[in-house]
C-alpha cells in the first residue's frame, strides 16, 4: 500500500479554501450520522448515531437529481473513506487553491465534482449510487499534474517491507490514474472508478486550457512549458535530421558579401554549457547541475540561470556547505532577477550564510536588515531579529 505524506511544492499563499472544503466535509459527514428520518422530516439528533442515511443526497444514475451532482461530493460512506479523500486533497488541493486563487479554486473544485458525477451517470446507468469527493479530489490531482508535473511526492509505502520514498508527482498520478482505468474495466469492484478517470481528465484538461489562455499564472515548470520545450527540441532534431548544420556561419546570409566573423568557441561552450545544467535540473539532479553551474561561472563570471534554476542550484550550494559559491549564487538571483517575489527570503538567507559561515557580519547585517523590512512571516521575522542581536558586537565600526 502507497499513502502520499506531502510534496515538495512550496506555497506562496495560506489555502484557506481548501481548508475550509476540507472542514466542510468532515462536517458533514459528522452531522448525516446524527441526521434521522423520522415520520416524513429530517430530525436531527446528537444522543445517538446510526448508520449514515445518504439516500436523499446521493447520485443515483437511474434517476439524478440537479442537485445531487452537488450533494454527493461532500458525504462520504465511512472514516476511512474520509480520511482517505481527504489526506489526498489537503496534499495535493493546498498547492492548487495557491495557484488558482480562493474563488478560482472553489469553482474548479465544484466543476469537477459535476463532471465526475456526469462521467458516472453516463458510464454506469445501471449502477448503485455514488457518493464521495474523490472525484472532486480526482479533478485536482489532474490540474496538480499540469501546474506542477516536476514536483515530487513523498510517500509512505508498506507491503513486505516499509519505509519513505521520494517519487516524481508526474509517475504518482498516472499509477494511480492507470489503476482506475484498469480497475473500472475489470469491473466487480464498489469504487466508482469512471468518476475518478472523469475528474482527473476534466482537471487535466481544464488546467491546460486555463494556462494556455494565460489566465493562470505559467512559469518554467507547469505542463504547457515542458510541452513547448519539447516542441522546440523536436523542431531541432527535425532540422538536423535535414541537414541543418546550426555552427555553419558561412551559409547564414549569402546574400551579404561581407564575410562572417568565425564563431567564438567560448560562446558556444557557454550555451552547451547552459542546455546541460537545465537539462541536469529537469532530471532532479541537482548536484551535476551545481558542479556545471560552478564551471560556467569560471567561463564568464557575469552568467545567470532562470529564476527557479538559479534558486535550486544556491540551495544545492548551501546544501553541500559550499558557502562561498552558495551566497555568490544568491547575489546573482538578486542580480538578474530584482523583481523575485521571494527576495526577502533570499535577503534572509544571504544574512545567515554571512553571518554563520562566511564571517562577513558587515553583509549579513546588511542583508538581514533588508529582509526585516519585507518579511511578513513571525518565525521568519524573529529568526533575523536573533541574527542580528548574535553578530551586532561582531560588527566592525562604521565608517562615516
Amino acid at each position: 500500500m502507497i499513502i502520499p505524506l506531502g510534496t515538495d511544492s512550496r506555497l506562496r499563499h495560506t489555502p484557506y479554501m481548501n481548508w475550509a472544503l476540507i472542514a466542510v466535509n468532515v462536517f458533514v459527514f459528522v452531522i448525516l450520522q446524527h441526521l434521522h428520518h423520522v415520520h416524513g422530516r429530517w430530525v436531527l439528533d446528537l444522543s445517538r448515531v446510526e448508520e449514515l442515511t445518504t439516500s436523499q443526497f446521493d447520485l443515483s444514475p437511474r434517476l439524478p437529481r440537479l442537485y445531487a451532482f452537488f450533494t454527493y461530493a461532500f458525504m462520504h460512506a465511512s472514516w476511512f473513506h474520509l480520511i482517505g479523500n481527504m489526506l489526498f486533497l489537503y496534499i495535493f488541493g493546498n498547492n492548487v487553491n495557491d495557484k488558482m486563487g480562493h474563488i478560482g479554486y472553489l469553482g474548479f473544485y465544484l466543476a469537477g465534482a459535476v463532471f465526475a458525477g456526469i462521467a458516472y451517470v453516463l458510464m454506469q446507468s445501471g449502477s448503485a449510487p455514488v457518493i464521495g469527493a474523490s472525484g472532486a479530489i480526482a479533478a485536482v490531482t489532474g490540474a496538480y499534474l499540469v501546474l506542477f508535473p516536476r514536483s515530487n511526492v513523498r510517500i509512505f509505502y508498506f507491503w513486505y517491507l516499509f519505509g519513505e520514498y521520494e517519487i516524481p508527482s508526474f509517475w504518482f498520478i498516472l499509477f494511480f490514474f492507470g489503476q482506475d482505468v484498469l480497475l473500472n474495466f475489470a469491473g466487480n469492484t464498489k469504487v466508482a472508478h469512471i468518476a475518478h478517470i472523469g475528474g482527473t481528465i476534466f482537471g487535466f484538461f481544464i488546467c491546460l486550457a486555463l494556462l494556455g489562455l494565460q489566465l493562470l499564472p505559467r512559469d518554467q515548470f507547469d505542463m504547457v512549458a515542458i510541452l513547448k520545450q519539447w516542441n522546440r527540441r523536436r523542431q531541432y532534431r527535425d532540422m538536423i535530421s535535414k541537414g541543418y548544420n546550426p555552427f555553419d556561419y558561412s551559409a547564414r546570409d549569402r546574400r551579404s558579401q561581407a564575410p562572417l566573423p568565425p564563431p567564438d568557441p567560448r560562446q558556444e561552450q557557454i550555451i552547451t554549457m547552459r542546455a546541460a545544467i537545465l537539462e541536469a535540473i529537469s532530471r532532479h539532479d541537482l548536484p551535476t547541475a551545481a558542479h556545471l553551474y560552478l564551471q560556467l561561472k569560471q567561463l564568464d563570471p557575469q552568467q545567470g540561470m532562470p529564476r527557479q534554476a538559479q534558486l535550486d542550484i544556491a540551495n544545492q550550494l548551501g546544501a553541500q556547505q559550499q558557502y562561498a559559491q552558495a551566497a555568490e549564487a544568491y547575489e546573482t538571483l538578486l542580480r538578474i532577477h530584482p523583481k523575485f517575489e521571494q527576495i526577502e527570503q533570499i535577503e534572509l538567507m544571504l544574512g545567515l550564510v554571512y553571518a554563520r559561515y562566511l564571517n562577513r557580519y558587515d553583509l549579513a547585517k546588511q542583508y538581514l536588515q533588508r529582509a526585516m523590512l519585507r518579511l511578513h512571516e513571525p518565525d521568519a521575522q524573529q529568526m533575523a531579529r536573533d541574527e542580528l542581536a548574535r553578530i551586532e558586537p561582531l560588527v566592525g565600526p562604521t565608517v562615516p
